[in-house]
């Protein structure tokens, strides 16, 4: 048999086994490393960078995770100013998905502003005091309340366009008892008030009720636009008489020494001329005008009496010789 040359076995074992060196673990795992993430990406932090960078978030390895943030939220879109403090931040987010937030309000400022956008503001509560007592359990005013007075008893009546209370039936004129419930006593009948529209109501000296507006009977009876009505709820015929208002009367005010004033828009008081105000004595005659220089149109729509007796009216109206329209001061 002859030799195998040794030339041709040494190439044969060099293409049969694998040139390879010793290698640690330490090493091994380093080359796994640069065959992933490339050859200069050894340490943890450096590696963390490179697969973010691959997941497409890019963060700056220098940054500290306020500064990371920053960027990642650059990447979604949000623009977000690194040298602002976490509130300002918040508020630069909070601008960005439409929602203003001043950042120098306090938190409950900014949640006010966020629950405006989203359509839930506080509202206000609309709470009624215990003291209120408007018609109780019952129904109201059928119609239109133009005037009311309150009673010494706590009471009130009511003057205005309607044809019953708490459904029951009240013709323009009602009192109300102090607990809101209607008074079944007063003027109960449907013909105890009047036939018309009351405007006005006062009460004289004596605790009578004086009722003016644009009516032509009361109590049954015939009475135009103004009377008088006793504590007890009867029509004082013996008040007035034929010495009525030929138009309507809007106010009513009683002074200290018992004499009542009524303005409205009128041009006599029976047969006798006043335009717009007129001044009655307590047994309900005619005085003696207010004031020569009464209003030559318009009308009169209210009526207050000062501390010195004296009396203001305002209105609609011009006074002949005089600039000053609408109002009028007369003496007692």
């Amino acid at each position: 048999m002859k030799p195998f040359p040794a030339g041709i076995l040494f190439v044969s074992l060099l293409f049969a086994v694998p040139l390879t060196t010793p290698v640690f673990a330490e090493e091994s795992a380093d080359q796994l490393a640069d065959q992933t993430l490339g050859p200069d990406n050894n340490t943890q932090d450096e590696s963390a960078e490179q697969l973010a960078k691959k997941q497409g978030d890019a963060i700056n390895p220098s940054s500290d995770s306020d500064e990371s943030a920053e960027d990642l939220a650059k990447q979604q879109g949000v623009a977000i100013d690194p040298s602002t403090d976490p509130d300002e931040s918040a508020a630069q987010l909070a601008k960005q998905q439409g929602v203003a937030i001043d950042p120098n309000t306090e938190a409950e400022e900014s949640a006010s502003h966020l629950a405006k956008k989203d359509g839930l503001e506080k509202k206000n509560k609309i709470v009624a005091s215990p003291s209120q007592s408007v018609f109780t359990g019952g129904e109201g005013v059928d119609g239109s309340v133009y005037a009311v007075v309150a009673l010494a008893d706590g009471s009130a009546i009511i003057g205005g366009r309607f044809t019953s209370v708490n459904g029951q039936p009240r013709s323009n004129l009602a009192r109300i008892k102090s607990d809101g419930t209607l008074d079944p006593k007063f003027l109960a009948a449907a013909t105890d008030g009047v036939v018309g529209a009351v405007y006005a109501l006062a009460l004289d000296a004596n605790g009578n009720l004086l009722v003016g507006g644009y009516f032509n009977s009361a109590q049954g009876q015939t009475a135009q636009n103004f009377v008088r009505y006793l504590a007890s709820g009867t029509l004082d015929t013996s008040f007035n008489g034929s010495q009525s208002p030929n138009g309507a009367v809007f106010a009513i005010a009683a002074q200290p020494n018992g004499k009542i004033l009524i303005g409205g828009q009128f041009s006599t008081i029976g047969d006798t001329p006043r335009r717009n105000l007129a001044r009655f004595n307590a047994d309900g005659t005619l005085d003696a005008p207010v004031t020569s220089a009464n209003a030559s149109s318009g009308s009169v729509r209210s009526l207050a009496v000062l501390a010195d007796g004296s009396v203001v009216a305002g209105g609609t109206f011009e006074i002949p010789g005089q600039t000053a329209k609408n109002i009028l001061h007369a003496q007692p």
